[in-house]
């Protein structure tokens, strides 16, 4: 038989899995006990011990330890699926539970500061995390051609996992990005990373104690409590999966453009 692994990830492939999720998944399956579809009980089980613990001796963090024990399982189920084995190995794992914190977005009044006292770049990036919950890395990806002025929308092309989705313009969004330009919309081709880093830099140069995150979360909760919409806030911020014909619905629906105008409206 074959790399039992490297046909997975071929199929994830072949299923339009983002190419970094393929080699994120490829790197934790690697590090299962060889050959990983006969591996014992103990075995998977050491292994998983192995894990709490990080390179540098510090705890790993919850979510992820349930990340790797979700890839695992998928690639598991998948074997059974393809004949390979007749269990699960993952089942052998222990549940891992995950503290879900409160949700602490940017205040009104602290980015309406730091919107003010932005350059130019700084404060398009603010704008697409806290008036369209935009992800770091959509952020960096973002140009001037994703926006749709004519169907009003932007089109997010590579979402997390790959997922494209379209996000309702508001008029406050269009006024804090200015006049259009070509290519990337902060100016720059840079990665979801460097994105992170900066713009938490910038939140703290100014003595807040903020994160590109809590941008998104300043869109999501301003969207839930002007429309009370739980379906149409997991769409608008790509918590959910659409299908083409999806997309032109959510951002043209009702519901979602009053979310996105409450977004567009800083205080």
């Amino acid at each position: 038989m074959s790399d039992p692994i490297v046909e997975y990830l071929e199929d994830l492939r072949r299923s339009r899995y983002a190419e970094k999720t393929i080699l994120e998944r490829g790197r934790i399956l690697r590090t299962l006990p060889s050959p990983a579809l006969e591996a014992p009980r103990e075995a998977v089980q050491a292994w998983w011990r192995a894990l709490q613990s990080r390179p540098d001796g510090l705890p790993r963090a919850a979510s992820s330890l349930s990340q790797i024990a979700s890839h695992v399982r998928s690639f598991y189920r998948w074997a059974m699926t393809q004949g390979y084995t007749e269990r699960n190995a993952a089942d052998w794992l222990p549940r891992v539970r995950q503290r879900r914190p409160a949700v602490t977005p940017v205040t009104e009044a602290d980015l309406l500061q730091a919107m003010a006292d932005a350059p130019l770049e700084m404060r398009r990036a603010l704008a697409l995390g806290a008036m369209a919950g935009l992800r770091s890395a959509e952020i960096a990806a973002i140009t001037w051609d994703d926006i749709d002025r004519g169907n009003g929308v932007l089109w997010v092309r590579e979402g997390k996992g790959g997922k494209g989705r379209s996000v309702p313009l508001s008029a406050g969004l269009l006024a804090e990005l200015g006049e259009p330009a070509e290519g990337p919309i902060i100016g720059r081709e840079t990665s979801a990373k460097a994105v992170s880093l900066w713009i938490g830099r910038y939140f703290r140069a100014l003595g807040m104690d903020y994160t590109a995150h809590k941008l998104r979360g300043r869109y999501a909760t301003r969207f839930l409590a002007a429309t009370g919409d739980l379906e149409a806030a997991a769409k608008a911020v790509g918590h959910a999966d659409l299908s083409s014909i999806g997309r032109y619905v959510v951002a043209s629906s009702d519901t979602m453009r009053r979310g996105a105008e409450a977004a567009g409206r800083i205080g």
